[in-house]
């Protein structure tokens, strides 16, 4: 199965907000979409997708324009990486599944599923948006990576001005 393991983009975040209402910020909304181009042009696409019932990932979600079903699941809010595990291990009837949640669970599982993590610094932190691509075997609890990527990597260019040659 390939496994895509993603966490949530930038939220916004106010004094006294319950941390479970939180909502993307307009940042958190381009990467999202950005992310969700990235995943069709480099044919990551998932046929199922569990996703944490917080705002922000079901915000997040909605902003990838995927064609895909998803179940927004409580026990991913905020999850143990054994908790995401179990999520996982309870899809057997899916080619590709997207696993949309939060740190520091996904990033746990992250490093833990991957044998040979990603060349990337970010990796590490697992940063807003960060997405991990795996052939994962669920029930052998390893995988081998495929592409890692993040917002920041999507960000459109910035061109230096034009001066004399």
């Amino acid at each position: 199965m390939k496994l895509i393991l993603m966490r949530h983009t930038h939220a916004d975040w106010a004094p006294g907000q319950d941390d479970h209402a939180r909502p993307l910020s307009p940042r958190g909304q381009d990467e999202a979409r950005r992310l969700g181009n990235w995943l069709r042009k480099s044919g990551h696409l998932p046929s199922h997708a569990l996703v944490s019932d917080a705002k922000r990932t079901g915000q997040s979600f909605a902003a990838l324009a995927l064609s895909c079903p998803a179940d927004a699941l409580a026990e991913l809010y905020l999850a143990e990486p054994a908790s995401l595990r179990a999520a996982i291990n309870a899809q057997r009837n899916t080619d590709c599944l997207l696993l949309l949640a939060h740190n520091p669970g996904i990033a746990e599982l992250a490093s833990a599923l991957v044998q040979t993590p990603p060349a990337h610094a970010a990796f590490y932190t697992y940063p807003p948006g960060a997405t991990l691509v795996l052939n994962c075997d669920p029930q052998g609890g390893t995988a081998q990576l495929i592409d890692f990527t993040t917002p920041a990597d999507l960000a459109p260019q910035k061109r230096a001005p034009k001066g004399p040659i």
